[in-house]
C-alpha cells in the first residue's frame, strides 16, 4: 500500500498540444502546477511555421503560453522512432502525459512510458465525431449538443476508452469560434478534475475508463479534414440549413464560399429569413409541426420523432419567431422584387440595396440574408459595400 507521503507527491507530467483549443486546458494544467498537484516537466508542441505574408516565424498558441509561463518547450518533427525523445521522456520519471490536439501521433513505446498512462482531451462526445474536425462537424450536423471527452489514449485514432464527458449546448445561430472557445474552456475544467482524481488515488487511467462501445449514441459521424469541396456553397441544390451551417462552421477556417463573375467570394456571416405568415398558414401546430431533417429539409411532425426527437436536430419552426421582425422589415422590399422577377431561381439576388442583400434558396418562402463577405483578394466587407463595389442588382445569380 502506498504511503501517505507518496499519495501527496506531485504527479510528474508532460503536456503535449499545439493550437488555441489546447491553450485553455494548458492554463488549467499550470494552475495545478502552482498548487503542487503536478510537476510540469516540459511542454511538447508543433514547430514554429514561417508566415509568408507577415514574413515572420509564428509560434503555436501552446508555445506562446509555455513561454509566458517559463516552461521548457520541445518541438520534435516526429515522435515515431525518435530515440532521443523516447530516452528523454523516460528520464523524467513520468506519471502522466496529457495530450490535447498535439498534431503528432504517439507511438506505443511512448504510450507505455508514464506510470499512470496518457490522457487525451477530444472536443466531442465520443464515439461521435472522431477524427480531425469535430467542432466543424458538430455545427454541420446541426445538433443541439456537443461536448468534450477525456479518454485514456491508446494506439488507435480517437478510440481509447472514455474516462469523463461534459455536454455543451450549441445555439442554432452559433458560429465556430464561440463553440470552439466553449469546448476549450469546458475541456480544461474537466481535464483538471480528472488529473486531481489521479493525484488522489494514484491509479492507471485505464482503471477509470469505459469502452466507447458501451456508449449508446445514434447517428455516429466520423469527421473528416475540411477542404474546398466541403466549403463550397451550392445555392441551387443546397438546402437552407445546410448552407447556413456551412457559413457558421467555416468562418474561422477560410470561410464557406460561392463564385461570382469567376471570383471566389467568402460568405462569413448571414442569417435565414422565413416568410412566417405563409409558413404558419400551412401549419396546424397541434398535429402538423414542421422540423428540419438531417438534410435540412422540412418534414411533418411524424418525422420529428425520427430526427428532432432522437438526434437533436433543430425544429425548423424555431426560426419563425426569431427572424419574424427582421423579415417584416424587408418583406415588402422582397415582395416588390418578386413582382419584377417572377421566375426567381435559387441563388438569385432578390434584394440588393440599403435594406438588405437577400437571395432565394431552394426552399419556398426561405431566403438567405448575406451580411459580411470577403471577395477574392479584397478586404472583409459589409453587404452594402459589396453591393456598391460589385454593382450587384436584383436578378444576378450567385453560384
Amino acid at each position: 500500500m502506498p504511503s501517505f507521503n507518496n499519495l501527496n507527491t506531485p504527479l510528474n507530467v508532460v503536456f503535449m498540444g499545439t493550437p488555441e483549443i489546447a491553450s485553455e486546458p494548458l492554463q488549467n494544467i499550470l494552475e495545478l502546477f502552482k498548487t503542487n498537484i503536478l510537476d510540469l516537466k516540459c511542454i511538447y508542441t508543433k514547430s514554429p511555421v514561417w508566415d509568408g505574408k507577415t514574413k515572420e516565424t509564428i509560434k503555436s498558441s501552446v508555445n506562446i503560453t509555455a513561454d509566458e509561463a517559463g516552461i521548457k518547450v520541445r518541438t520534435p518533427e516526429t515522435l515515431k522512432n525518435n530515440r532521443d525523445e523516447i530516452e528523454f521522456l523516460k528520464s523524467l520519471g513520468l506519471d502522466l502525459i496529457v495530450v490535447v490536439a498535439f498534431g503528432l501521433i504517439l507511438p506505443g513505446d511512448i504510450l507505455a512510458i508514464p506510470k499512470y498512462g496518457v490522457l487525451n482531451l477530444h472536443p466531442s462526445l465520443l464515439p461521435d465525431l472522431r477524427g480531425p474536425s469535430p467542432v466543424h462537424y458538430a455545427i454541420l450536423k446541426r445538433v443541439k449538443y456537443s461536448g468534450v471527452s477525456i479518454m485514456a489514449l491508446d494506439s488507435g485514432i480517437d478510440t481509447g476508452p472514455v474516462i469523463a464527458q461534459n455536454k455543451i449546448s450549441i445555439g442554432k445561430d452559433e458560429y465556430y469560434e464561440t463553440l470552439y472557445k466553449n469546448l476549450s474552456k469546458a475541456g480544461g475544467v474537466l481535464l483538471a478534475e480528472v488529473i486531481k482524481t489521479i493525484f488522489r488515488v494514484k491509479l492507471n487511467v485505464f482503471k477509470y475508463a469505459y469502452p466507447q462501445s458501451s456508449i449508446k449514441i445514434s447517428n455516429i459521424t466520423e469527421s473528416k479534414l475540411i477542404n474546398l469541396t466541403t466549403q463550397r456553397l451550392d445555392f441551387f441544390r443546397g438546402r437552407p440549413l445546410e448552407i447556413y451551417s456551412k457559413i457558421r462552421a467555416f468562418r474561422e477556417s477560410g470561410g464557406a464560399f460561392f463564385m461570382f463573375k469567376g471570383k471566389i467570394v467568402k460568405l462569413l456571416e448571414a442569417k435565414i429569413l422565413i416568410n412566417g405568415k405563409e409558413f404558419e398558414n400551412n401549419t396546424n401546430m397541434e398535429d402538423k409541426g414542421k422540423c428540419a431533417d438531417k438534410d435540412g429539409d422540412i418534414n411533418t411532425k411524424d418525422d420529428l420523432d425520427i430526427y428532432g426527437g432522437h438526434s437533436g436536430y433543430y425544429d425548423y419552426i424555431d426560426y419563425i419567431e426569431k427572424e419574424k421582425n427582421g423579415f417584416e422589415e424587408i418583406a415588402g422590399h422582397i415582395q416588390n422584387s418578386f413582382e419584377l422577377i417572377p421566375a426567381a431561381v435559387p441563388g438569385m439576388v432578390i434584394l440588393a440595396n440599403k435594406y438588405g442583400f437577400v437571395i432565394k434558396t431552394a426552399k419556398k418562402g426561405v431566403y438567405l440574408s448575406l451580411l459580411r463577405l470577403k471577395p477574392e483578394g479584397k478586404r472583409l466587407m459589409e453587404y452594402k459595400d459589396f453591393i456598391n463595389g460589385y454593382r450587384i442588382k436584383s436578378g444576378d445569380i450567385l453560384k
